[in-house]
């Protein structure tokens, strides 16, 4: 009897030396349900919105209003007669203007062929840092362009509707790290009137750029797009565009440098219609530069 006493008064005491330990772990857990996960933005994917040539996942916050003005020299092998490209050139100039802080329209002018182009890019998704964060950002941008140009030939009747093209551009993008980001371009242009019935009115291409920055204000950038059907357009060969380039931050300003086979700023030139090599010396230098103005500040 003594002993079955001693029994019970094991068990009761290892019960008793337990059951804090259970509470402390039920109150933990009810703590752990009721504080949500933190999700921290990942911000400066890049640093402007554009990677050189192709736009970037970042856009402009609402409010915020940018200008940002885009130039391409001729050919670096034209010789000292054109001065090495700096004779000629092609320019592209745009207002960008951030609606909310997910959505900005913009609206630009293009030397080449005389071209106007307006914009809308939508950025829902937003990479995040902590538990069930997003891996990824994502924008949606679209694009129509027309031109002005007058035709070679007076006697030609060309509907206004044949001048323009359309673009659509899934931007997906992440940073790896303080320095690496990396961004997929999978783009579609149409063109409602092209060269001859040979040529195709829809082009797919995938882009695929990116940016390393190896000081605090300076970052080395790469772009580069695939044609799919590049092989099917007549006249004269066309070539993958290939960008590489220097980013500079100096204040608000975001200042790149570059050198590319693509003599044109806007996505129906530089898909489709990039007739330089990299291998033949094909190549233009050009510079981006942006400027951000805050229109309406935000109420704190």
């Amino acid at each position: 009897m003594r002993r079955m006493k001693i029994h019970w008064f094991l068990i009761l005491g290892m019960v008793m030396a337990f059951a804090p330990l259970r509470a402390q772990n039920d109150l933990l857990e009810m703590l752990d349900s009721a504080i949500k996960p933190v999700r921290i933005p990942v911000d400066a994917t890049f640093k402007s919105t554009r990677v050189i040539n192709c736009h970037s996942i970042e856009r402009m916050r609402a409010g915020d209003l940018e200008l940002h003005v885009a130039h391409r020299f001729g050919l670096m092998n034209s010789g000292f007669k054109k001065f090495f490209g700096l004779d000629e050139s092609s320019s592209h100039v745009s207002l960008e203007y951030g609606i909310t802080n997910w959505m900005e329209v913009g609206l630009g002018r293009a030397t080449v062929d005389e071209q106007f182009n307006g914009f809308v890019k939508f950025s829902p998704i937003r990479q995040m840092k902590g538990k069930w964060a997003l891996p990824v950002s994502a924008s949606l941008y679209l694009a129509a362009i027309t031109t002005t140009k007058d035709y070679p030939d007076p006697t030609w009747v060309v509907d206004a509707v044949h001048r323009r093209s359309f673009v659509a551009q899934l931007l997906v993008a992440r940073k790896f790290a303080p320095w690496l980001s990396i961004q997929l371009s999978p783009t579609f242009v149409h063109r409602n009137m092209v060269a001859t019935p040979l040529d195709p009115n829809r082009i797919f291409a995938m882009g695929v750029g990116g940016r390393m920055k190896f000081s605090k204000r300076a970052a080395i950038s790469c772009e580069y797009f695939w044609l799919k059907d590049r092989n099917q357009l007549t006249g004269p060969k066309r070539y993958n565009p290939l960008s590489i380039g220097l980013d500079i931050e100096t204040g608000s300003h975001v200042f790149q440098v570059f050198v590319s086979n693509s003599f044109q700023i806007l996505e129906n030139g530089f898909i489709g219609e990039t007739t330089g090599s990299w291998k033949t010396n094909g190549l233009h230098v050009g510079f981006n530069i942006s400027r951000v103005f805050t229109v309406i500040r935000k109420k704190k």
